[in-house]
């Protein structure tokens, strides 16, 4: 027997009305990190286009008005506000994918550790870093003051659903 594989659907967190005015609001952010990603991994950014458009046409998905509000190529934000991160690896992805990482607020003495790579990031507010969340070991040790994090993924089941091609490590030759 076949085992018909479920729709994704948009998280529970949008059933308020203060999380779809918190969408809306973002708008523009999602496309100029989309347009990242487009510049720093064609490909992923593609495959994130195509299966938002296979999304869209998707009868079986609830909440069309969230598929209609969301203008990111990545399939999930993650908000972490106000706290340190222990160094992790992300699961639920790929090797081979970027995340994105945005930090912002009124916060001073923060780094982005990459214990792996033996590499200790200024994390300033309003930095942007694309990196492989589940390659590389990352976290935030410390900060003072306010600060948010959106960390921006995609989801590898979302991929299978679309039968979307997962695409392959970024190279220079995406450019030529």
């Amino acid at each position: 027997m076949e085992t018909v594989q479920k729709f994704p659907q948009a998280g529970a967190v949008f059933e308020s009305p203060a999380a779809l005015e918190w969408l809306d609001r973002l708008s523009e952010s999602n496309s100029i990190l989309s347009a990242i990603l487009a510049v720093i991994h064609p490909t992923l950014y593609d495959a994130g286009r195509e299966t938002f458009n296979r999304l869209k046409k998707a009868p079986g998905i609830r909440r069309q008005d969230v598929i209609s509000r969301w203008t990111s190529v990545f399939s999930g934000i993650a908000v972490i506000s106000n706290r340190t991160t222990p160094t992790h690896r992300d699961s639920n992805s790929a090797h081979h994918w970027y995340d994105l990482l945005v930090t912002l607020g009124s916060y001073k003495n923060c780094t982005l550790e990459l214990p792996g790579l033996g590499v200790s990031l200024e994390y300033g507010p309003g930095t942007v870093v694309g990196l492989s969340g589940m390659a590389l070991d990352h976290g935030v040790p410390s900060f003072e003051g306010e600060r948010v994090c959106y960390a921006y993924f995609m989801r590898d089941s979302v991929h299978d659903w679309a039968k979307v091609h997962w695409g392959t490590w970024m190279n220079t030759s995406h450019y030529s």
